[in-house]
């Protein structure tokens, strides 16, 4: 359940402290330079306290203009869903809460809030099967980051196998092992490339309706809510063809937000 205006300055500060950690993080690790760093610290905070204080609009730029300014992080497209939730632009906070939940798709939070906001717009998200959910259920950089490792582990295993034959009952399993492993982050990879290459599209716009070709006097098929939920199969001028459930028609590009 999406947290309730009573309870939205704890989650908020919650969040302020896992942000300024990671900033911190990052400080350390790419030497950033400390008026940078100090400089999102700020805009963070100050739109926080918008939230905290209802200044929507206010809240919904500093948490804009710190994702605009690379600082895409889960903590920060969280809040911004949740100050265009509580100012009524339920498509726009989809989108943020579908793209936090890109980088940290298992983070119980942004999987609530994205619940109770798609619940609210009247919209059922996007089904999938098991396979692909566990696959989408880890961000494309820990499968990257799990292959990397099953990668090298393999490696290993194979140059145990080829040069000490005396271990070969320990190093062929543990290579058949790394080597399914291996393929399972391939899977994870291939699935994120597939999310990427047909991306998802959040409707923007109200009383928007799927049409049966790219026109705009086509027939229309589907009438689609504001913060529906598409594939975004192809692109045609200023349209863009799309799958919603069994529903496969035509939406004017204006009308739609790719989850990135």
């Amino acid at each position: 359940m999406i947290k309730r205006s009573q309870n939205s300055g704890f989650r908020i500060q919650k969040r302020i402290v896992r942000f300024l950690g990671l900033i911190l993080l990052a400080a350390t690790a790419a030497l950033a330079a400390p008026e940078g760093v100090a400089s999102y610290e700020r805009t963070f905070a100050d739109a926080a306290r918008a939230y905290d204080e209802n200044r929507l609009p206010e809240a919904i730029a500093g948490f804009e203009t710190l994702a605009n300014a690379g600082q895409r992080m889960p903590e920060v497209l969280f809040n911004l869903g949740n100050a265009y939730y509580r100012n009524g632009n339920l498509g726009q906070a989809i989108l943020a809460y579908r793209q936090a939940q890109r980088l940290a798709p298992r983070d119980p939070d942004v999987r609530a809030n994205l619940g109770f906001a798609a619940q609210s717009a009247g919209i059922e998200l996007p089904a999938r099967n098991p396979l692909a959910a566990i696959l989408i259920d880890f961000s494309r950089a820990e499968w990257l980051a799990f292959g990397s490792a099953a990668f090298w582990l393999l490696f290993l295993a194979l140059a145990a196998w080829i040069g000490a034959p005396r271990f070969r009952f320990v190093s062929r399993p543990l290579a058949a092992v790394f080597a399914a492993l291996l393929l399972l982050a391939l899977a994870g990879a291939w699935a994120h490339r597939d999310l990427r290459q047909t991306p998802e599209g959040v409707v923007m716009t109200r009383d928007q309706k799927i049409l049966s070709g790219p026109l705009a006097t086509a027939t229309p098929l589907l009438a689609v809510p504001e913060g529906a939920i598409v594939r975004m199969l192809d692109v045609r001028g200023n349209w863009v063809e799309t799958e919603l459930g069994e529903t496969h028609g035509w939406l004017p590009a204006a009308a739609l937000t790719p989850v990135r």
